[in-house]
């Protein structure tokens, strides 16, 4: 009998009409490297000519190899005459490659390249202006100033681009073939483009609606398909509910004993710690089968006021174990970022509000919603739970977290959706040492920038972004500038003492 296939809304079983079975894990970028020189040149000069630059292109290989494990390098070898490039072409598009490293060994004539890329006409490409060393050697040889005559090959190929029309995104990188921090830059473009690419593959699960009145969180779902990549799926109040009544107790006690043995324990009862690890339970059961990378959920008189506790347990334990993202308040847009930046570096980041102002350490407060990986905290042994501060028709104490995030380099951004379509907030700051936390109930954060923060509040301000900021440790500005022009997207990066 053939087995009824139903919508995942009502099906019983784990075979949906609507959701993939098998979903593709995201493997490593392919990238394909072309290194072009010029036929012409082996009969001109010495007969280690095409030797030595042969050399060159393949320590570029070995180099980019070596700095780029999450890739698999393709690599046709060095392309001198037309016949070897359109083979490329094809040996390039059957690969499916996802990006293009175009460096040139000699001058080369911009047709070959040309007829290599009318093959893989998909694939953004970089193009590596290389050479030997980076000093003048003043007494030099003709051969030697061809051998590292790469500038002109890319000038004249990057000048006919222009012409046709092609990649008007060009992304260029400068530096000798042992340049660390040219890279480095290469490696930051190919980190993005993989982030970017698996970001488009994502579900997200969406729990009732944005909070009433953050007109600031509304969204398209079809925008946000078309325009920022991931799928979303409205996931019914119902689903979590029965999940939460089908909760095991194994799994549940298992939880209330990882949370005593971990966090102190502050004011919240025994059937506050139930109900809120009955909640963790529930909602990585909802991820589980719905095949869900991350969700967002409407706390507030929601699913608060039908289970009777927060989710914030259930957030934590989950940002912990680094699987999914998960927030509140239906913020679609902030799950998008915390899902780049967990896609980047491998950890959820932090989920927080714009606070109060401190002109004397140039900084703002942040006060995250009682939510955040542990491991983020200055002390995890100072890591406290206790009653959620903002009671939405709770049973109880509810269930919250109280720390102060620890110091170091992060980085702080969001996206909305104006009157001019999507734009990405990127800034670089450093969360303070704060010696001891903040007595709030809540989770904290004491971020430096570098701009004075009077010019850079009302900057923010005036620009109009989400009430909503997320915090990722570590620089990621780069990579998050170029996902938004590979979305398409406008980009407004804070960094420095001025506006990028």
């Amino acid at each position: 009998m053939t087995q009824l296939i139903e919508s995942f809304e009502t099906a019983k079983g784990n075979v949906f009409g609507d959701l993939l079975s098998k979903r593709e894990q995201g493997g490593k970028l392919k990238i394909g490297l072309v290194t072009v020189a010029f036929f012409e040149y082996w009969r001109m000069f010495s007969p280690e000519m095409k030797g030595n630059v042969t050399g060159d292109m393949t320590h570029l290989h070995d180099q980019l190899r070596q700095r780029l494990p999450f890739c698999e390098i393709v690599w046709p070898g060095l392309i001198d005459t037309l016949d070897a490039a359109e083979q490329a072409g094809l040996e390039l598009a059957e690969r499916q490659v996802d990006l293009i490293i175009y460096a040139a060994g000699t001058y080369c004539p911009d047709y070959m390249a040309i007829q290599l890329l009318e093959h893989v006409r998909q694939a953004p490409v970089l193009m590596f202006n290389t050479q030997r060393d980076n000093r003048i050697n003043l007494k030099t040889n003709y051969e030697n100033i061809i051998r590292n005559s790469a500038l002109i090959a890319n000038m004249q190929l990057a000048a006919s681009f222009r012409k046709m029309g092609w990649y008007k995104d060009l992304h260029v990188v400068v530096g000798s073939l042992d340049d660390e921090a040219a890279y480095e830059e290469i490696a930051c473009y190919a980190r993005a483009l993989k982030a970017y690419k698996e970001l488009k593959r994502v579900n997200l699960g969406v729990i009732g609606h944005v909070f009433r009145g953050m007109y600031d969180f509304e969204y398209d779902k079809t925008m946000v398909k078309g325009t920022l990549g991931p799928n979303l799926i409205a996931v019914q109040l119902s689903h979590l509910l029965e999940q939460y009544e089908q909760a095991g107790d194994k799994e549940t006690e298992e939880a209330v004993a990882a949370a005593r043995q971990q966090f102190h324990i502050v004011g919240v009862g025994q059937d506050d710690m139930d109900k809120s690890a009955r909640m963790y339970v529930a909602l990585r059961h909802t991820l589980e089968r719905f095949r869900l990378d991350g969700l967002t959920l409407l706390g507030q008189h929601y699913v608060e006021q039908k289970t009777g506790t927060t989710s914030y347990l259930a957030h934590t334990l989950l940002h912990e174990e680094a699987q999914y993202v998960t927030n509140t308040e239906g913020d679609v847009h902030g799950l998008i970022i915390m899902k780049l930046m967990h896609l980047l570096t491998g950890k959820v980041p932090a989920y927080a509000e714009w606070g109060e102002f401190d002109e004397e350490l140039n900084a703002l407060l942040m006060v995250h919603h009682g939510f955040a990986d542990p491991s983020y905290a200055a002390d995890r042994g100072s890591v406290q739970v206790n009653r959620s501060p903002e009671q939405w028709g709770l049973e109880g104490a509810g269930f919250g977290f109280e720390y102060t995030l620890k110091p170091g380099v992060v980085t702080v951004s969001h996206l909305i959706n104006d009157a001019e379509g999507y734009k990405m907030l990127i800034m670089r700051g450093e969360a303070l040492h704060i010696p001891e936390n903040i007595p709030c109930e809540e989770i904290t954060a004491v971020v430096k920038f570098e701009q004075p923060i009077r010019l850079l509040l009302r900057r923010l301000i005036k620009e109009g972004f989400a009430h909503h900021c997320i915090i990722g440790y570590g620089d990621l500005t780069a990579e998050l500038a170029h996902v938004a022009d590979f979305m398409g997207i406008r980009k407004m990066v804070y960094e420095g003492s001025g506006e990028a």
